[in-house]
């Protein structure tokens, strides 16, 4: 599709949206200012329009706060405006661009829920989702209770493709992507290897695979560390529609295949999909979230809330060396980013109980979060940098975005350890250091790496200039300029480990 938009400020008679259309149906998520919505919108010249909110957020926010609508237009080839003023919302679905048909129906192996756009030139979209509440073998291929089987038809994945055609400002703006700046020669080289590294992905066989990898020991990835969100970004970054397309069938085979009815949460990776038992620091919604929130999927979105307040309920137990920081960081990250869309008062709290859970693990002479996983026993400490900053600062910084009032301890020790990493890192001509030991302030055992996933890592938790000033070395840019390698035997790994990093995209 040959499609682009650019999002305006709003002013008299200026548009809202300005959209290149090949005369089909669009229908995507964006955010916009709540006051913009007061008087309705409307399409300028021939075509139809419709809007409603997406269901995430509280009913009653700021007129300044940003809210998420779903808009579909039907226009002809040309150019489309979307204009401030003009029709409400359409909640139920049923507008001037489409109808909405929804039904629900008992099967012999559970419930089929089907939906039915049905578009003012004919067009017809569908989407047939099975939920499984027996143990049933279809067309050769065996889904366990609580299991789902979508299929949709062809178009319907195309009604958003504008986000990976066109959409990286669009996608700066949101949050999803960062500003294209400081990143100098090696993250251009870096996005453009991470393009062939998408051509080289193999899904798993079959309608149970598909959106999800295997490793190279037989392990099934349960798309671990966020697959889809590392997808999601390189789609809108690189304008790459294979990426996009992956990224969608990954949060479909999030919601289908790899959710625990028990505890909410996904299964963790194992031998096979739904073998091994979901752990909260192996939960990742971001993916998800983004791919409902880009493409108006209402279902996609209630996952995602869904898992969000089922990790709320799942704080952390561990003792002694079974104390991790992952346990701690990765709920974090992840409640953080729900909370940016959709506000929940028992999310938040959860968020707020990890965060100084964290701060109070901080270590003021060994510069660090100190988690019992480390203790070496007579005070040493194994320091895993590369967690800490690839985990745990970008953690608590965005619970700092959003806690903007009494965290200025929480704030300081942010500052000391990142400036404690940009000290250890040096000039990086080494390498990255990604863990050490460290006792009574001095490091020993420095391990350093060179152009790996978990180097990329160390990255993510710096400072921008100190980010700026290490990009712009010619030794970052060979070391990262072909990471991972295309024979990787861990390849969907080692990609979702690099490709979910934002400095990659500056």
């Amino acid at each position: 599709m040959a499609m682009g938009i650019s999002l305006l400020l709003p002013m008299c008679l200026a548009p809202l949206l300005t959209i290149a259309s090949d005369g089909k149906p669009m229908r995507f998520g964006i955010a916009v200012s709540q006051d913009v919505l007061a008087d309705g919108l409307s399409l300028a010249g021939r075509g139809a329009l419709q809007w409603r909110r997406l269901p995430v957020g509280p009913e009653n926010i700021d007129e300044d706060a940003l809210v998420w609508i779903e808009v579909a237009i039907v226009a002809p080839r040309g150019t489309a405006r979307v204009m401030l003023g003009g029709a409400g919302a359409s909640p139920d679905g049923r507008g001037p661009a489409y109808v909405l048909q929804t039904e629900s129906r008992r099967v012999a192996y559970g419930t089929e829920r089907v939906q039915r756009w049905e578009w003012v030139d004919g067009s017809v979209d569908e989407r047939v989702r099975t939920t499984f509440s027996v143990r049933a073998e279809l067309q050769g291929e065996v889904f366990e209770v609580g299991e789902g089987l979508t299929t949709e038809s062809a178009a319907l994945v195309d009604r958003a493709a504008w986000w990976h055609a066109r959409g990286r400002a669009q996608a700066v703006a949101a949050g999803l992507l960062p500003s294209r700046y400081g990143g100098s020669g090696t993250t251009k080289a870096v996005r453009k290897h991470l393009r062939s590294v998408v051509e080289h992905l193999v899904e798993m066989r079959g309608r149970r695979g598909a959106g999800d990898f295997v490793r190279s020991d037989g392990e099934v990835t349960n798309l671990e560390f966020d697959t889809g969100l590392a997808l999601l970004r390189c789609a809108l970054a690189n304008g790459d529609g294979r990426a996009w397309q992956l990224a969608l069938r990954a949060a479909g085979h999030l919601r289908d295949r790899d959710l625990d009815m028990r505890s909410g949460l996904p299964f963790l990776h194992g031998a096979t999909h739904r073998g091994g038992a979901p752990e909260a620091g192996h939960v990742w919604l971001e993916g998800l979230l983004w791919v409902g929130l880009l493409t108006a999927d209402d279902e996609a979105l209630a996952a995602a809330r869904s898992i969000g307040r089922s990790l709320a309920l799942r704080l952390p137990m561990g003792t002694g060396r079974n104390e991790r920081l992952r346990d701690y960081a990765w709920p974090l990250l992840q409640l953080e980013a729900l909370l940016r869309v959709d506000a929940a008062a028992p999310v938040a709290l959860a968020a707020d109980r990890l965060a100084m859970a964290i701060a109070a693990r901080f270590d003021a002479q060994l510069e660090t979060f100190r988690f019992g996983e480390g203790e070496l026993g007579g005070g040493m400490y194994l320091e895993r940098a590369w967690l800490t900053a690839g985990v745990l600062l970008p953690a608590l910084r965005a619970h700092l975005q959003r806690r903007t009032e009494g965290c200025e301890a929480m704030a300081d020790k942010v500052r000391v350890v990142a400036d404690a990493l940009t000290d250890a890192i040096g000039s990086g001509a080494r390498g990255l250091p990604t863990h050490w030991r460290v006792q009574s302030g001095r490091r020993t055992a420095v391990h350093y790496e060179r152009g790996t996933a978990r180097a990329g890592w160390l990255l993510e938790g710096l400072p921008s200039r100190t980010q700026q000033k290490l990009l712009g070395r010619s030794s970052m840019r060979r070391a990262f300029a072909e990471t991972p390698k295309l024979d990787d035997p861990d390849l969907p790994t080692e990609f979702t480990l690099l490709a979910r990093c934002r400095w990659v995209y500056r």
